[in-house]
């Protein structure tokens, strides 16, 4: 039994594949609204090239979040998928806590000091980062969009993991089986580190300006901010001695001009005047600056215009 907390865009994608290859899922929603919409739809996914699948609910259990302690008493499960932003890690946390889990747990989260912070609660589970280049927009309740196939990297266990080895190796499987490419990382923290600096660049840029992240690469002065980004990120992970790609500036560009026309996740939560993850991506940067004596006025300033957006908003 596969456990998957959050049904966002990811969340579905991941539960409604993994469902649909065979495995047995449980789905946890944060509303009994979405949990109607999935009980009665199943999950709809379309595929890059426009190929719609529809996940029936024989493999898949709805259930809301705040039922998981009584569910969970009823039938453990085997392994734990928290694919929430990172704002949800606390709620998360404090359901997981009532029932003391004792089984791997893998988060998808973007930002950093999740996966510790979940391992000093949970100390009788074991605690992985998993990092995903997936592309995937959500666009109902029981909807979503896979924008590009990516990757799956896994964090591997350590030696004397015995039990979370078996796990790990049985979730790589089916992973695979499900459709998404998937690899084990002893070097997690460095592609960590790289998705940070990444989204870090391209989030809060798209989200100021409402563009695609293609329309990054259009004008001088677009490109000249996301050096100045990227310039002072470096600066920070050199004084942290924090491992990054001497070709990192490229990957940046290239993940622009392979999801052009994709719009980053926080651009679409400014949009709709959700609350972004700025504080877990552009926020982890600024602290990290801090305690490293260095200066990161460019991500201090975006930071502070999308949260400005927010208020707008009515966030």
């Amino acid at each position: 039994m596969i456990d998957v907390i959050g049904a966002g865009a990811l969340g579905l994608l991941y539960g409604g594949q993994l469902a649909a290859s065979g495995e047995s899922v449980r789905l946890w929603v944060r509303t009994e609204e979405q949990a109607g919409e999935l009980v009665r739809n199943g999950i709809h996914i379309t595929d890059p090239e426009g190929h719609v699948s529809k996940v029936q609910v024989s493999n898949l259990q709805i259930y809301v979040i705040n039922r998981f302690k009584e569910i969970w008493q009823k039938q453990s499960g085997n392994l734990l998928m928290i694919m929430t932003k990172q704002g949800a890690i606390n709620d998360v946390i404090e359901v997981l806590t009532s029932i003391d889990v004792d089984i791997p747990i893998y988060c998808f989260q973007n930002g950093t000091g999740h996966t510790r912070k979940m391992a000093t609660a949970l100390p009788k589970a074991s605690v992985f980062a998993a990092v995903t280049t997936e592309g995937a927009k959500r666009t109902s309740k029981y909807e979503v969009i896979r924008a590009g196939y990516g990757e799956t990297l896994l964090q591997s266990c350590e030696e004397d993991q015995t039990k979370a080895t078996n796990v790990m190796v049985y979730f790589t499987e089916a992973l695979l089986k499900a459709g998404f490419t998937t690899k084990l990382s002893n070097e997690i923290d460095k592609l960590v580190y790289r998705k940070l600096m990444i989204n870090a660049i391209i989030n809060p840029l798209t989200s100021i300006w409402r563009i695609t992240n293609g329309e990054l690469l259009h004008h001088s002065y677009r490109l000249q901010t996301m050096k100045q980004l990227y310039v002072e990120a470096a600066r920070v992970y050199d004084a942290l001695s924090i491992p990054y790609d001497a070709d990192l500036w490229e990957q940046v560009i290239q993940v622009c001009r392979s999801t052009a026309s994709n719009r980053s996740s926080m651009c679409t939560d400014v949009m709709n005047g959700k609350a972004t993850e700025i504080d877990a991506i552009n926020g982890s940067i600024i602290a990290m600056a801090k305690e490293a004596g260095v200066a990161a006025p460019g991500h201090e300033l975006v930071y502070k215009l999308v949260q400005g957006m927010l208020i707008e908003e009515g966030v």
